[in-house]
This record gives structure tokens, C-alpha cells and sequence, in this order.
């Protein structure tokens, strides 16, 4: 069963990483639509306005406009710009949570007293300008792109990012940084100077900043970009600051915005969305769904992969199918998935309706798709996925995970609650065949339910049809620029199983990106903090639906080109 390898491996072991393709879809194309122009990796808004005004005062002087020149007078900037960052003394900083470009590498030697700004900061020769805030930029309309077919021969600000590299400017022109060394910026600067610069420019202080560049990026954020998805990421903008007003005794992290946003119940508060905020809150609830439905999936898939390499001998054997079908029936006829709950006789040859069935005489799921979702403490959605995300891989994970799938289905996924959601029920059906969408995942269990299919025919199919095939779909299109991020291959009637990692999380939902924003844009205080307040520019966002838009436009006349001069 293990004979010789006569060839070397075609491609080299990459680690890899959504293994089932489906962590794609909440990014590409849930998250994308909920907030435009925003992404895990874009943290802070003031970051629009430094570089912003890197841009606007590299074209100010006599310098080739290429990549190269602007590395040379972008990097030793940007270098002491994280080390300034870093040494706020400010009162505002103590909120700032993470995503300090460079901070990896300058922490390091942070306690200095003076600051090299040829310290080697980052890798990547842009910085966190080419990482991760271009094309964003670009996209909120404050920079054009290098395209040598338009003339445009290197990146430039907009009229627009010339109004907001102004109003940045105007915060820190009375720096000693400013004024002594940012011109030629190749001389060590003092740590005073910098803690000096930092109480103007640091990311912190944009909420400060009312009088020079906060209503700027206020304007952009709420108004730029394509009209749709400004509307969309202005919708975001106001569910965060309607549910951060509940559940105030705790600070909102990531896991319990989850659980607000599906359930809208958490710790004996709920939270009803204001009239105006039902439909973005409605596609947040979606998006959540979807995490669930596609943490059970990527779960199964872990399941499959660490239990095969022990049937395997750490891939040393073939696992012929029959054989794994023969375990996972054998543990489901012996599981501990009730624990303190009776049991109902949960067996492998349990129908699936009376399962399902079972599950929704303990979690109420008649209520409708825009109401508060009652809590179950044992066996709601987020318990039985905080149950499992470990690497325990028995009996009661099979179940558990079938368990989500068949909760998600009666609130989402029947055919009469797609028909309650109206045009969002289009959100379910992304992913189609390739990504496995809910919508057609949802048909075809519905009739194998019809069918009367027993718990064990049910999780025959859902590993097969979407845990091996899709693994091996989506692993074979990585190929080759992602290596080979196989972990089982199927041979004939049997598994191939190759050692490696089989890591299982929920996909970033964007909450540290908006939540942040939204709190340095100065609308809200942090959510990281208890008892939050809105700020009055927060309270007319919620209510009325919109800030004062035009500020940006205004100060964008002085330069345009038939004003230039």
C-alpha cells in the first residue's frame, strides 16, 4: 500500500490557507459589498491623509517622477513617521490599537534617543502606501494611478487628495519635524522632535483635528467612490455605531459583534436596529450566516484531514473511502453530543429530519429574519462553534457541525425564509457551485431531508461532495504559484493523506478596520472601551443618515487646474 516514489515532488509544499475556497467569498464579494474601500489591512483613516500629503509634496519639488524617486523620498519619511506613531504621549493614543506600519521591525529600537530615517522599516520598497492603502486611495478618489497610456507617468494626488494633504499639512507645519527636517530628511531626529510631530500627526490625533483634516476624510469616507458603495460603506458606518449602544457594560470585540449582529441578543440585551439601519443590519445578520455555514464546512474538512492521517500512518497508507465511511459510523454510534441534554437517540442511522427537528424543538428558530433570535445555552450556532474550534475531532464534531448547517437552513436557507429576504436573498446564493453557495447547497440538502437520509448518509455526502472535491478543486487551481497545499488526494477508492497543518477559524469580519474607523473619524468613542458615547457628528449620522457632504469638493476647487495659480 506504500511502495517507492520514483519521481521528485512536481511542486514545492506550500502551507496554503481557505483550503475550501470559501473564506473568498466573505471577502470578495460579502464584505466587499457591505464596506467598499475598506479591508482588514486599512486600519486608520489618518493614513489617507499622510500619504495623501507624501504625494502632494513629492510633486512639489524638482524630482523624477518615477517609482524609484519616490521610494528614495518616501521610505526615510514614512520610516520616522512609525517611529512618531510609536512615541505619542497623547491622551487620544491610548485607544489606538494596532496597524502602525512598520511597528514590527522599529519597536525594536524605539527606546533610542535619536531616529535613523534610513532604518530599514519594512520589506516591501512602498511601504504601507503599495501594501495596502493605493489602491483603496484610489478608489475613494484621492489618487490617480501610475497608467503611462493616460500620461500619467507615476502616482499623483487628485485635486481632491491635494485638499486633504493640505488640511494634514496645516496640522503639522508648525512642527520642528516639519520645518527642520522634512525637507531633506537625511539627518537622525531627535526622539523630542518626534514626540513633538507626533502630537500633531500622529493616526491618534485625527480626532482632534476638527479644524484642519477630520471633516476632510469625514467627507471622504461618507461620500467618495462610486455613489452605490458609498451609500453601502455609509450604511456599515451606521449598524456599528447602532449596536455599539448596547451591551454597555462590556467593551465589543470581534467575537461578540458576531453574535449581535446574528443573533442580536447577547448577555440578556438585545438589540433592535433603528428603522433606517434594518436592511444593512439584515446583511450583516447574512454575512454572519454565511461564516457559520462556512466554518462547518472548513471544520469537517480538518476533521477529514487529521483523522485521516492517523488511519494513515501520517500518510503513510491509502485510506480506502469504505474505511472512513466505517468510522464515522462507528463514532456516531457512540457520541457524547448531548452532554446534560436527554438524548434523543442520536445515532448514525437517525433520520436527518428528526434531527433537525430535535435541534429546533431546543433553539427557537420560527422567529423571522429581521427579529431577535433567542440564545440556547448548548446549542445555538456560536456555542456549538466555540464548542469545536479546537482540534478535537470526534463524534460530537461530525454532529455539531451538521447541527449548524441544519439551524442555518430553518432560519435562512428554506425556501420560504429566501422568499422573506427579498432581493438579499441573492447574498445566499454567492459562492454558486465553485464556493459552494448556500442557495444551491440548501436545494440539494433540502431533498435529501425530503428522502429521509439518516445522519450518516447526510455526512457521507457533505464530505465528499463539498469537503474532498472541493478541497481537491481548490487546491489544483493554487497550482503552481501557491505551491501544492494538498491534504488528502483522492486515489482510485481511497484517500492519500500528506502531513501538514489543518488550521480552522471564522474569516475576518472587517470589525477591527470599521471599528476603528468609525471611533477615529470621531463618531463614536472606542469600542474596546465600556459605557461608549456617541459624539454629536455620530448622532446625526445614526439618525438622520448622513453627515454635510461637499467639504472635500469645496477645498478641492483651489486646485484644480483652471484655478492653479
Amino acid at each position: 500500500m506504500t511502495g517507492p516514489f520514483w519521481a521528485a515532488r512536481a511542486y514545492a509544499r506550500g502551507s496554503g490557507q481557505d483550503h475550501l475556497g470559501l473564506g473568498s467569498v466573505s471577502s470578495d464579494r460579502l464584505l466587499a459589498g457591505l464596506s467598499p474601500g475598506v479591508n482588514v489591512l486599512t486600519v486608520h483613516p489618518r493614513y489617507w491623509s499622510f500619504y495623501a500629503f507624501l504625494l502632494d509634496e513629492f510633486w512639489a519639488r524638482d524630482l523624477p517622477r518615477s517609482r524609484t524617486a519616490f521610494r528614495d523620498f518616501y521610505r526615510p519619511r514614512e520610516a520616522l513617521y512609525s517611529f512618531a506613531c510609536q512615541l505619542c504621549e497623547q491622551t487620544e493614543h491610548e485607544t489606538l490599537t494596532s496597524g502602525i506600519v512598520g511597528s514590527r521591525r522599529t519597536y525594536s529600537v524605539i527606546g533610542q534617543e535619536e531616529f535613523d530615517p534610513a532604518f530599514d522599516y519594512i520589506k516591501e520598497p512602498l511601504g504601507g502606501y503599495g501594501l495596502y492603502y493605493r489602491t483603496v486611495m484610489e478608489t475613494l478618489g484621492l489618487v490617480v494611478l501610475t497608467d503611462p497610456a493616460t500620461g500619467v507617468v507615476f502616482d499623483a494626488p487628485t485635486p481632491e487628495g491635494r485638499a486633504v494633504a493640505a488640511g494634514y499639512r496645516s496640522a503639522i507645519d508648525g512642527t520642528r519635524f516639519y520645518r527642520d527636517y522634512f525637507a531633506a530628511c537625511d539627518t537622525a531626529v531627535p526622539r523630542d522632535v518626534l514626540v513633538e510631530f507626533a502630537a500633531a500627526a500622529c493616526l491618534c490625533q485625527l480626532r482632534a483635528a476638527a479644524a484642519v483634516d477630520l471633516p476632510l476624510l469625514q467627507d471622504v469616507f461618507l461620500h467618495h467612490g462610486e455613489l452605490e458603495e458609498a451609500g453601502r460603506r455609509r450604511g456599515s458606518f451606521r449598524f456599528f455605531l447602532d449596536f455599539c449602544r448596547t451591551t454597555l457594560a462590556e467593551p465589543v470585540s470581534q467575537d461578540r459583534f458576531r453574535q449581535l449582529a446574528y443573533f442580536r441578543e447577547l448577555d440578556g440585551e438585545r438589540y433592535a436596529p433603528l428603522p433606517g439601519v434594518l436592511g444593512i443590519a439584515r446583511r450583516w445578520r447574512i454575512y454572519q450566516a454565511r461564516e457559520y455555514f462556512a466554518f462547518a464546512f472548513n471544520r469537517l474538512w480538518a476533521w477529514v484531514t487529521r483523522r485521516g492521517l492517523e488511519l494513515s500512518g501520517d500518510g503513510l497508507s491509502l485510506v480506502p473511502l469504505s474505511d472512513l465511511w466505517a468510522v464515522i459510523t462507528g463514532e456516531l454510534d457512540d457520541n457524547g453530543f448531548c452532554g446534560d441534554l436527554p438524548d434523543p437517540g442520536i445515532r448514525a442511522d437517525m433520520p436527518g429530519p428528526v434531527f433537525a427537528d430535535w435541534l429546533t424543538g431546543h433553539v427557537d428558530v420560527t422567529l423571522g429574519v429581521d427579529d431577535v433570535w433567542p440564545r440556547h445555552d448548548e446549542l445555538d450556532e456560536h456555542v456549538l462553534y466555540a464548542w469545536c474550534a479546537n482540534a478535537d475531532d470526534d463524534a460530537g464534531t461530525l454532529i455539531a457541525m451538521l447541527a449548524i448547517l441544519l439551524l442555518v437552513h430553518r432560519r435562512l436557507g428554506s425556501a420560504g425564509r429566501q422568499a422573506d429576504l427579498g432581493d438579499d436573498a441573492e447574498l445566499l446564493a454567492e459562492g454558486g457551485g465553485q464556493r459552494i453557495g448556500m442557495t444551491r447547497f440548501y436545494g440539494l440538502l433540502q431533498r435529501r431531508l425530503v428522502a429521509n437520509q439518516t445522519i450518516a448518509e447526510l455526512l457521507q455526502w457533505i464530505i465528499t461532495d463539498f469537503v474532498i472535491v472541493q478541497h481537491e478543486r481548490v487546491a489544483t487551481a493554487k497550482l503552481p504559484d501557491s505551491g501544492d497545499t494538498f491534504r488528502f488526494r483522492r486515489v482510485g477508492d481511497a484517500l492519500r493523506f500528506f502531513p501538514a497543518d489543518a488550521p480552522v477559524a471564522f474569516n475576518d469580519s472587517r470589525f477591527g478596520a470599521l471599528s476603528t474607523i468609525v471611533h477615529e473619524l470621531g463618531l463614536v468613542s472606542s469600542l474596546t472601551l465600556e459605557q461608549r458615547e456617541l459624539t454629536a457628528a455620530g448622532r446625526a449620522l445614526l439618525t438622520d443618515g448622513d453627515l454635510p457632504a461637499g467639504v472635500v469638493r469645496n477645498a478641492a476647487a483651489a486646485f484644480r487646474p483652471e484655478n492653479a495659480g
